[in-house]
């Protein structure tokens, strides 16, 4: 019996672990982009400000894509309107690093939004 219940505890922690989202559920792709691969994804609060760190790299031919970060309050809710989508070119077989920073504090999480360049 104590078995089982330490067997029910374990899978119950495991259960709580697996809410934290993972890069693919926190990545919104839009348009052509299935050659951009998303390789890393950070975030730490800096001055009551979260800061996000995202790694894309280029499997493919030399490709120019547009991001935008999402930003999120406790709600899940958006708390700013949406910023404008910035380009970037990533050569093929290149990676770059991309950040961005909430516009309020009132941010504590967020999407990394990518698109086809248009």
């Amino acid at each position: 019996m104590k078995k089982y219940l330490l067997i029910a505890l374990a899978a119950l922690t495991l259960a709580a672990c697996s809410s934290t989202p993972s890069m693919k559920d926190m990545t919104v792709r839009m348009g052509d982009t299935d050659s951009i691969q998303v390789t890393d994804m950070r975030s730490i609060e800096r001055n009551g400000v979260l800061t996000a760190q995202v790694t894309i790299q280029n499997d493919s031919k030399s490709n120019l894509v547009s991001y935008r970060f999402k930003w999120l309050g406790k709600n899940g809710m958006s708390v700013t309107d949406e910023e404008a989508w910035k380009p970037v070119t990533v050569g093929k077989g290149q990676s770059t690093v991309i950040m961005g920073i909430a516009p309020t504090p009132d941010a504590t999480d967020f999407r990394f939004e990518l698109n086809q360049y248009k």
